[in-house]
């Protein structure tokens, strides 16, 4: 098998252990990646969501922090970053968890900002999928480059909804 191809591989294996899947059960989040650090059972007034927690999951390609926000027992929305904040995931990364969080169906991608400021790219790119889940990767990079970093968010349709609701309802964006 040619290099490339086991590497491919063998990268894209330890990326499938490092997220939860929407719609999963707290314990089920908890039997993947053990205890949980930092649980909020009331998270705030500007966040839908029944709880809060954060795992640190650690994959082949390094230890990365995975937050979930359950709603109705259900992980309904996912933030995804490298444990070591100063370094952002590829993204070949975002694409690889991404794919993972596929549940057989395909993502669309959608609409993607860039903006530069004093020699910085900041950004996002929206996904899709058929179902109504939604992700976004979050980018950076120096402006002109090609190597963007960031994180990946993704979140159901019912969450998706309720925090769009919610914030209408409290004089949010």
């Amino acid at each position: 098998m040619p290099r490339v191809l086991v590497v491919a591989l063998l990268f894209v294996s330890g990326l499938g252990i490092c997220r939860a899947n929407l719609g999963e059960t707290e314990a089920q989040c908890i039997a993947r990646y053990g205890s949980e650090s930092n649980v909020q059972n009331d998270i705030g007034y500007r966040q839908v969501g029944d709880k809060a927690v954060s795992f640190n999951a650690k994959t082949a390609q390094g230890p990365l922090c995975v937050k979930v926000i359950f709603l109705n027992g259900l992980s309904c929305h996912e933030s995804i970053s490298n444990a070591d904040a100063s370094i952002g995931l590829s993204e070949d990364q975002m694409k690889a968890i991404l794919n993972s969080q596929s549940a057989g169906l395909k993502w669309e991608k959608g609409r993607t900002l860039y903006r530069t400021i004093a020699g910085s790219t900041y950004g996002s790119v929206d996904w899709l999928r058929s179902d109504g889940a939604s992700a976004k990767f979050w980018i950076s990079g120096k402006a002109g480059s090609q190597s963007q970093t960031g994180q990946v968010d993704l979140s159901t349709k019912q969450y998706a909804v309720a925090q769009s609701f919610y914030d209408k309802q409290n004089g949010g964006n």
